[in-house]
């Protein structure tokens, strides 16, 4: 036998007996974060405790821990110590099982190691609480006194000025007597900054309506004849350091498109008139060349540079990277998902929702090669959610489900509220969202929303809820609030919110 040989093999045989001796043992998975909530007990929705016995010998540099999940083969990955023999994996998805491996690295780089059998646990569902007492809409503690539908909030970050760390909400107020306030987007403001110690600062918002935001206008402008959801975006310094409204409206040919306007007060996001009226209310503000003249951000088919077989596009949302910023920075590759309602020969369902990626200049819709666009399908609301690094949950109703569904009134039935996430990591750039890069919904997972007095809603209460949004008022993710808008069939929505007892 050849000296190499011989001196390979003893190498192998050297290596082999290594990596047995250091392997963990005693490895265990298991939930955490357990929370008291009237008779149940709930445990972390995105957490789950890794131990392990140390393998035999001393060479271990550091251990490496993987989680990866069933439902679409992500992982999550951490380090600890040699001396370490627990760690908490955090960032996971809720209701989902994953796959837990622990390794013993010889070596920084971790090119010698050895590896634990692979052990399995699930992350609990999320529940979220509703504010107020009792079991009852009327009961609910309203956040704003005249709120009532297309409700949005927008959280300012530390170099805000006078609004640093603070909440604003853009939403519809109740109608009265003598205006019709369901075309407005109106503006309340919280009087202090969020702090996690202080509810008020995050819950409680005094009404801005009649003197702030947009209205529509009496007589009838191209592009706007009524008022819809809006979503406010602040914009970072070095990119002007303003609001950019999002909202919707119906314009002249009945079509309803997705459009913007920047704020004219900077981070006040009060003004958003160029002209000297603080409000946006007449057909000659919104016209071309007026103080509100909006810019398309959906253009439909039909329009100039229209998208082909979208016909609305309607109640959407923008998704940056909001735990790293509350601002967005403009980047491209951000992505917006937004109500395209029926796209004929693509879905056979009503409600779907559309998926569209900025590319520095515009946003452009995503389509497939069979000429449909890329959709979500049976979805009402939907909501992205940022979860840290290029991960986003998404939130939606699903209408097909109508359990609990009122046999009369006309309030909007959105169904049970669903849940599924994506990761930057599974298709494309690992840093960008695609639309490749969201699980099937297939695995979309049940959400749990309880009443003040812990009682669990059924399908009834939960399908009412409507136009809502999530947010980190400090920007810390153990406080996550989701501002609602929640009829129970028969009373006018109201503005209110429910808090995640489980983060």
């Amino acid at each position: 036998m050849h000296h190499f040989t011989i001196t390979l093999l003893i190498g192998l045989l050297l290596t082999t007996a290594v990596r047995v001796g250091a392997a963990p043992g005693e490895v265990r998975v298991a939930r955490t974060g357990a929370v008291t909530v009237g008779s149940r007990q709930v445990f972390s929705s995105s957490q789950l405790v890794v131990t392990w016995a140390p393998g035999s010998g001393d060479q271990t540099h550091h251990f490496e821990i993987v989680g990866r999940d069933t439902a679409q083969g992500t992982q999550v990955k951490a380090s600890a110590a040699s001396s370490a023999t627990s760690l908490t994996l955090t960032g996971l998805k809720a209701l989902t099982t994953y796959a837990v491996v622990v390794t013993a690295c010889r070596n920084e780089a971790c090119t010698q190691s050895s590896v634990a059998s692979s052990v399995s646990a699930e992350t609990d569902t999320e529940y979220w609480q509703f504010r107020g007492t009792g079991n009852t809409v009327d009961r609910l503690t309203k956040i704003v006194s005249d709120g009532n539908a297309r409700l949005s909030a927008t959280r300012f970050g530390p170099d805000a000025g006078a609004m640093a760390n603070r909440i604003h909400l853009y939403y519809g107020p109740m109608p009265t007597s003598t205006t019709n306030r369901q075309s407005q987007l109106a503006v309340a403001v919280a009087s202090t900054a969020a702090i996690a110690t202080n509810p008020d600062s995050y819950l409680t918002f005094t009404s801005r309506a009649g003197s702030s935001g947009l209205t529509a206008p009496a007589t009838s402008a191209t592009l706007v004849t009524n008022m819809n959801t809006g979503q406010g975006v602040p914009v970072t310094r070095d990119k002007g350091g303003f609001v950019r409204l999002f909202f919707e409206a119906q314009g002249a040919d009945g079509r309803t498109r997705a459009m913007w306007i920047d704020s004219k007060d900077g981070y006040y996001g009060l003004d958003f008139n160029a002209g000297a009226a603080a409000t946006c209310t007449t057909a000659a503000d919104y016209s071309p060349g007026g103080g509100c003249e909006p810019t398309v951000a959906i253009p439909v088919d039909g329009d100039v540079n229209g998208n082909s077989k979208i016909t609305h596009s309607r109640q959407f949302k923008v998704a940056w990277p909001t735990l790293d910023s509350p601002h967005w920075d403009m980047s491209v590759g951000s992505f917006m998902v937004f109500t395209s309602d029926r796209v004929t020969g693509c879905s056979d369902v009503q409600q779907n929702h559309g998926y569209a990626v900025w590319d520095g200049v515009k946003w452009v819709v995503q389509y497939r090669d069979n000429g449909c666009p890329k959709l979500f399908t049976s979805a009402q609301a939907a909501f992205p959610f940022h979860s840290g690094g290029a991960r986003y949950r998404l939130y939606y109703g699903d209408p097909s489900i109508t359990d609990g569904r009122a046999t009369s009134g006309n309030f909007p039935f959105l169904g049970p509220k669903k849940l599924i996430y994506a990761d930057g990591s599974v298709s494309g750039a690992a840093g960008i969202v695609d639309f490749e890069d969201w699980e099937a919904q297939t695995s979309a997972r049940d959400v749990v929303f309880l009443w003040p007095n812990s009682d669990q809603m059924d399908a009834r209460a939960e399908g009412y809820i409507d136009d809502y949004h999530f947010l980190t008022p400090t920007g810390d993710p153990n406080l996550q609030v989701m501002y609602v808008t929640i009829t129970d069939g028969a009373i006018a929505p109201i503005a209110v919110a429910a808090v995640l007892l489980n983060p």
